[in-house]
């Protein structure tokens, strides 16, 4: 999965393994991940570039010094009453505060879900609001999601309120229980 080169004035997407973040990178990953998520999220990124575990990609858009927009993407399976599906885990979505409503968080899942998509992948899944993510083919997901809480370190099944998932394939969303096999992200 390489960078993916956008029409002439549209910013340029870059392409990043998370294993490949060099320091300068973390250091405005991090800065920008705490400006745009409050509580003890903010908390949690002064110290480390992802919420609860570490994502293998990343999509975003920069200018000089800084980060300006960004996706991470973590390579998931997930357990249903189907069988075993593989997923990509749409996380840590943060847009600077001066560049919001420009379609950045869009543009940045498009590359994102091409390239899951050439690779079988047939879903795409993340956790965020119908306002935001609707535009991009995200429904809610109705299912309860067991899922694994650091909060009170229990396994617990659910309705997840602000799972959402997009088909990236032609494979249906499976009915039942989804199992997270570990943490929300």
């Amino acid at each position: 999965m390489a960078g993916v080169k956008p029409p002439p004035g549209l910013p340029q997407i870059e392409y990043v393994l998370d294993r490949e973040v060099s320091a300068v990178l973390d250091e405005q990953l991090r800065a920008l991940l705490s400006m745009c998520f409050t509580g003890s999220h903010n908390e949690r990124f002064k110290w480390q570039r992802y919420y609860n575990e570490i994502p293998q990609h990343r999509w975003l858009i920069r200018e000089p010094g800084r980060v300006i927009a960004h996706i991470a993407v973590h390579e998931k399976r997930i357990g249903t009453a189907a069988g075993e599906f593989p997923i990509c885990g749409i996380a840590e979505v943060a847009v600077h505060p001066e560049f919001r409503r420009r379609g950045l968080a869009k543009q940045l899942l498009v590359p994102a879900h091409a390239a899951f998509a050439r690779e079988g992948v047939p879903f795409s899944f993340l956790f965020g609001n119908t306002t935001v993510y609707g535009s991009s083919g995200y429904t809610p997901v109705k299912n309860a999601v067991r899922h694994f809480d650091f909060a009170c370190h229990e396994w617990l099944v659910r309705p997840l309120g602000a799972a959402m998932v997009k088909e990236l394939g032609t494979t249906a969303w499976p009915e039942g229980e989804i199992d997270l096999r570990g943490p929300v992200f």
